[in-house]
């Protein structure tokens, strides 16, 4: 069904390319599920700023949902791809591959993670079809905006992309953590929102996804909740992958915040992070918060051939801990080894304020 709607798709697009392309058109093409104050937000916030960009919007939810979601796939986003100036995405667009652009349309990946941790895209063992057609993609795109000068060659293989193409200006989503006035207002309003005590610390388990779904539906039984309750000074958040999907199940002293619609606002709220192989530890990398690394199934992650670019366990900003009772005991201790956060944060970001948008705009639009 996928192939031919995709091939519905590429035949209206080059129809509407029969229409002129409009000049101060944007087209945001929300493919990995962002919320609110994520990198095409954040993007289209700047531009709005500059009053001289009309936007529009395209998100993956409305992809094959019902009978309209399917005729708007197919005719309507076909001709807003077709007449738009400048078209930002955040993860691959596999019908790009077949797509002929006009030399006027600008095409900008900005990704929906910051520096570099596990490995993704054509820096995988894919097999030989799909890596094709997804090189075929990469090569559409005008540019890819990414954190650093340092993650250029990681980007590089992720997206068998020229260096010529890939633009260190900074990462737009991380605009959110410098531009915010009112921190304090947010961790109310989430306190407030879950019943938490504001007098704890807030921590945020948030795992990534696994590729087998076996493991995704057992994931957080590997999690010791009721241990981690008897700690007095710590109010758990949980937030699950979008791609777990379920409903995690009730644990005393956890309080799911899943349904939450703006991550960065967790993150912004949350004094500690407890992750595995996920980019949310980014975003406290930008805000100088402690991070532990519950890696429960590191070699087995390595092993299904995602894998990371680097050492995993010298490379994290963070303890490393493989089992409940490690978690537990360092939480006890209360040392983070935040002392590893400096030079992590110094490799994945050059820049370190509110401004990443206006650069890729002065730079890459303007």
């Amino acid at each position: 069904m996928k192939e031919i709607l995709y091939l519905v798709f590429c035949i209206v697009f080059h129809l509407c390319r029969l229409v002129p392309l409009k000049r101060g058109k944007v087209l945001m093409m929300c493919i990995h599920n962002e919320g609110k104050n994520g990198a095409l937000s954040q993007m289209e916030s700047a531009l709005i700023d500059y009053g001289e960009y009309r936007i529009s919007w395209f998100r993956r939810e409305q992809l094959f949902a019902s009978l309209g979601g399917k005729l708007k796939f197919i005719i309507k986003i076909p001709y807003e791809m077709a007449t738009a100036n400048y078209i930002f995405f955040n993860d691959n667009f596999m019908p790009l591959s077949r797509l002929h652009f006009s030399k006027e349309a600008v095409l900008i990946q900005l990704w929906h993670g910051e520096g570099a941790m596990k490995r993704s895209c054509l820096a995988m063992q894919l097999p030989q079809g799909e890596a094709e057609r997804l090189k075929k993609c990469n090569e559409k795109m005008s540019a890819t905006v990414v954190s650093s000068k340092a993650v250029i060659p990681v980007y590089e293989e992720t997206f068998g992309m020229p260096v010529s193409k890939i633009y260190p200006l900074g990462a737009p989503r991380t605009d959110y953590f410098f531009a915010v006035k009112d921190k304090a207002a947010v961790r109310r309003k989430i306190c407030e929102k879950y019943g938490l005590d504001p007098a704890k610390k807030l921590v945020l388990y948030a795992p990534t996804f696994r590729d087998d779904a076996q493991q995704n539906a057992h994931l957080m039984e590997h999690f010791p909740f009721a241990d981690f309750a008897a700690l007095e000074n710590y109010s758990l958040m949980v937030r699950l992958h979008p791609q777990i999907g379920g409903v995690l199940k009730e644990h005393a002293g956890a309080v799911n915040v899943s349904d939450y619609d703006s991550v960065s606002e967790l993150a912004l709220a949350a004094d500690i992070l407890i992750s595995d192989y996920s980019s949310i530890i980014m975003d406290f990398t930008v805000q100088n918060k402690p991070m532990v690394f519950f890696a429960f199934d590191l070699e087995q992650f390595n092993e299904n051939g995602r894998g990371f670019y680097f050492d995993y366990e010298s490379y994290v900003p963070g303890e490393v801990v493989k089992t409940g009772e490690a978690l537990i005991e360092l939480f006890k201790k209360g040392d983070f080894h935040e002392e590893k956060i400096p030079a992590f944060r110094d490799f994945n970001f050059d820049y370190l304020d509110k401004y990443n948008c206006k650069r890729v705009i002065e730079q890459l639009v303007k």
